[in-house]
């Protein structure tokens, strides 16, 4: 006798570990496009499916009802319904509450795998309250590929941080004025404009004693200039040779490397010089 209920408890037990706890996580879609997050977990025993859901989880309205309904096989559907609130957190009525009765079917496969379906809402006087469309993925699934989506936008923004720009404040350069730059870059973008009014404005830059302008008339529009760097120091000069209409000779400057962007304005007078010393 104690052996045949010792088989009954080992077969009893057996069968109860053997039963799967489904968890799901999704959207339900109003009919107007509002959506809702919507969670589910229950067991199903041959076909015969009782669980809860949770609807609005971490809202002041998060609500957790009992589920029941049908497992297909065949057909990999499921039947379901909202039967009772097991818990709120809102204050309504529970007059008011909207049952989901749903009718969801497997899509997709294996990583893609998820239940789709459309669902009617039905107050407990059996008038209808809502209508729309639910997707469901398997939560540990979705909480994977979800962590795999944060993980991308997390290098992404890291890139983006490793390749902005920084922009410093403007340096302003006078007669006989220097200023360092400390450089990580091989090459370095100069641009020259003349941020007001045309005036007339000519300057030369010569960069490690070679000209790369020469008595050039600065314009509204950029001038763009590329430049590989020598090794140690690199001196860049930059002479008024016209004062213009509208003195003194007034020049925009922007240097560029790989990490940041240096502002500069120069105000010269005639045949006087400022000086931009890179160190690589």
């Amino acid at each position: 006798m104690k052996n045949y209920l010792l088989i009954i408890s080992i077969l009893y037990t057996s069968c109860l570990f053997s039963q799967k706890t489904e968890r799901y996580s999704g959207i339900i879609t109003l009919e107007n496009g509002t959506p809702l997050m919507f969670e589910m977990e229950f067991i199903e025993d041959k076909g015969m499916v009782n669980g809860f859901s949770i609807t609005g989880k971490g809202t002041p309205d998060e609500t957790k009802s009992d589920v029941s309904g049908i497992f297909n096989k065949n057909t990999k559907t499921y039947k379901l319904k909202e039967t009772q609130v097991l818990s709120t957190n809102s204050e309504a009525n529970l007059n008011t509450f909207c049952y989901i009765n749903m009718e969801i079917t497997e899509k997709g496969k294996l990583s893609l795998k998820r239940y789709e379906g459309k669902f009617t809402g039905y107050f407990t006087n059996g008038d209808t309250c809502a209508s729309g469309n639910i997707i469901l993925m398997e939560k540990e699934k979705l909480e994977k590929k979800v962590e795999k989506i944060k993980k991308k936008i997390e290098k992404k923004i890291e890139k983006q941080k490793k390749e902005e720009i920084n922009v410093l404040s403007t340096k302003i350069l006078k007669d006989g004025d220097d200023m360092l730059i400390k450089c990580y870059s091989d090459k370095i973008t100069i641009y020259i404009w003349d941020a007001n009014q045309e005036d007339g404005d000519k300057i030369s830059l010569i960069v490690n004693g070679k000209y790369l302008l020469e008595n050039y008339t600065t314009k509204r529009k950029r001038k763009k200039i590329k430049y590989k760097l020598n090794e140690g120091e690199n001196i860049i000069e930059i002479t008024a040779t016209n004062l213009g209409s509208t003195p003194p000779n007034t020049s925009r400057i922007e240097i560029v490397d790989s990490k940041a962007k240096y502002p500069i304005i120069t105000q010269l007078e005639l045949n006087k010089t400022a000086i931009i010393k890179i160190v690589k």
